[in-house]
């Protein structure tokens, strides 16, 4: 097996993305083996494994999570730009801190719901797994806070180093 080299310049994913595409990957699969296992279980055998439907559940409930902090992290969110695109640098500049402060008290607000729900969820238990609800949860707490700290570096820290 030969694996091609990485042209020079090219830029080289980081360590932390390169788990997140693994940690989707697995997930990814263990959701397909899960789902395929169910459906010919219940056209072969007439019967079903109900754990393999709240395990992909909570897989999928994952997968979304990870994928929109990698998203947000590859600056790839669908964006409406009609208006910004028609209007002159510096209003742009002002627009684009304005959408910044919005999703970052938007973000905020997720947070702290995602919070709430992960305490509230240690005590509470899936109904076929038993694992507790907080770890379901915990995936929306993880998206919300992990695109806060990408907010923060694209709006604060990026700006700064292109105006230098």
């Amino acid at each position: 097996m030969h694996i091609p080299d990485i042209p020079a310049g090219a830029p080289r994913k980081p360590l932390i993305r390169k788990a997140a595409e693994a940690f989707m990957a697995a997930t990814l699969a263990l959701m397909v083996i899960a789902v395929f296992s169910n459906v010919v279980l219940r056209y072969a055998f007439g019967t079903g494994l109900v754990i393999y439907e709240e395990l992909s559940r909570l897989l999928f409930i994952w997968l979304v999570c990870m994928g929109t902090v990698v998203t947000a992290y590859e600056k790839r969110h669908l964006s409406f730009d009609l208006l910004v695109d028609r209007v002159g640098p510096r209003t742009r500049a002002a627009m684009g801190a304005l959408a910044a402060l919005v999703s970052a008290v938007v973000l905020g607000m997720v947070v702290k719901g995602a919070w709430d729900q992960v305490i509230a969820g240690l005590h509470s238990h899936s109904p076929v797994i038993g694992y507790p609800l907080a770890i379901a949860a915990a995936a929306t707490l993880f998206m919300a806070a992990a695109m806060e700290v990408l907010l923060f570096k694209q709006a604060v820290l990026d700006r700064r180093r292109d105006r230098t």
